[in-house]
């Protein structure tokens, strides 16, 4: 009887051990399952949602909460350099669950966002030119609109499709402008030079271009002159900002009224601000006798039309000398006179339905008129002495050489985009005020 005792009470003890064991192995488990709710660790983030210390079925409603907060105020725009559109924030379609099931304890972990491609064409549509829809990196596109969604963002930059388009395809085929300088005068030469060692120039997105410093004295201040004003020619009907730009006292021949620039080494510059995110390059091509300058790059979203106004001419007054050399009446031209001019410049701004956006002054270039120089003999009975007519006709020529501008003094007209410089002209008598002349 005593071994089947023992034998019993082993398996008593055997079972009793099982128990106990069982029950310290499971205790937590249902403690936890039942009393206590499992949470996420500190610094758990899904997107710019914190989910510390919350519960799975916690932190789906937390992000939801955020996500309807963000429809009720957000702005997502796309835009091509000056237009803009904005997205319906119902082509976004965040898949909470799924976000929180993949969230990685005590990490930040992206909230998941599907976006509605088909949707998007007519938004983008009204952006780009229909020559640049083909060029236009599309899944790149969707992906980054649905990224910046996701960090749930109430007024984010708008997103630039310019970024998106090939402009290895389409910057060096496009042509958005051009400038021809038919005549190039005592400058031919150095300005065909410079072509064939500089075909092309180009000008960075977001930068200011300065000719000055690009040239760094290599022309001379004449052909600087020259390349100034064909650039601005080429520019002026495009987007970009003039930063600073200057005009003689007298036109030079080869170049249209209102499309001069003149530079110098030292006081006078040529620059402009080109805003958008690409760049653009300028080409050079010499054409006869002179060069044609080709703006390259993507379209503008607008269409800028430049209108050179009807010129207003100012007649030159005619300084008179007497000299006692002269015979009576007898009268000889010493220098003939040049009529002055003034025009105004404006720049009109079309969208792609031909509708007038805008139009804007942009320049007012005046040219004072030079005086004419007549020398005449004294009329008989005249008693003035020899020395004195010879030194009243020195006198006036004097003051007629003071008033008539020389070669070298330049009229400076810098002038700003937003708020151009303007010159008002002197009228012929204002400019003729004190001098000696006869109409």
């Amino acid at each position: 009887m005593r071994p089947l005792a023992g034998v019993k009470l082993f398996f008593v003890i055997g079972a009793c051990t099982v128990y106990f064991i069982s029950f310290a192995q499971a205790a937590p488990f249902v403690y936890s399952s039942y009393f206590v709710k499992e949470t996420f660790a500190a610094n758990t983030m899904v997107g710019p949602v914190l989910l510390a210390n919350l519960s799975k079925e916690e932190a789906v409603q937390r992000i939801a909460e955020k996500v309807n907060q963000w429809r009720d105020s957000a702005n997502i725009k796309i835009a091509y350099q000056e237009k803009t559109e904005t997205i319906p924030l119902s082509l976004f379609s965040f898949q909470v669950e799924k976000s929180v099931d993949q969230a990685v304890d005590g990490q930040a972990s992206p909230l998941i966002v599907q976006m509605n491609g088909e949707s998007l064409s007519p938004f983008i549509e009204k952006l780009v030119a229909p020559a640049l829809l083909s060029s236009l990196n599309r899944k790149q596109l969707e992906k980054d609109i649905a990224a910046v969604a996701s960090q749930l963002p109430a007024n984010p930059p708008a997103i630039d499709l310019a970024r998106y388009v090939d402009s290895q395809k389409t910057a060096e085929t496009m042509q958005v402008s051009e400038a021809v300088i038919s005549d190039l005068g005592k400058q031919r030469a150095e300005i065909t030079a410079w072509i064939a060692d500089h075909p092309t120039i180009e000008v960075k997105g977001k930068s200011v271009f300065s000719l000055t410093a690009y040239l760094q004295g290599s022309l001379s201040p004449d052909g600087m002159s020259l390349l100034a004003s064909a650039i601005y020619q080429a520019v002026l009907p495009t987007n970009f900002t003039i930063v600073e730009r200057h005009t003689s006292r007298s036109l030079p021949n080869g170049i249209p009224i209102g499309y001069e620039a003149k530079v110098d080494k030292e006081n006078r510059d040529f620059s402009f601000y080109n805003p958008n995110i690409n760049s653009y390059t300028l080409k050079f091509q010499q054409t006869g006798s002179g060069f044609r300058v080709t703006l390259m790059g993507l379209p503008f979203a607008y269409k800028y039309v430049i209108k050179v106004g009807d010129i207003e001419y100012f007649a030159p007054k005619t300084i008179v000398q007497y000299s006692s050399r002269f015979k009576p009446n007898e009268r000889q031209m010493k220098q003939q006179g040049q009529q002055g001019m003034l025009v105004k410049v404006k720049k009109e701004i079309y969208d792609e339905n031909n509708q007038l956006i805008e139009a804007k002054e942009v320049s007012e270039d005046f040219y004072p008129p030079v005086y004419a120089i007549e020398v005449r003999g004294l009329e008989l009975g005249d008693d003035l002495p020899q020395d004195a007519a010879d030194q009243g006709a020195n006198d006036a020529l004097q003051s007629g050489q003071q008033q008539q501008p020389a070669n070298e003094e330049e009229q400076e007209q810098t002038e700003n985009s937003q708020n151009p410089s303007k010159q008002t002209p002197k009228t012929a008598d204002e400019q003729n005020e004190n001098t000696p002349y006869e109409k």
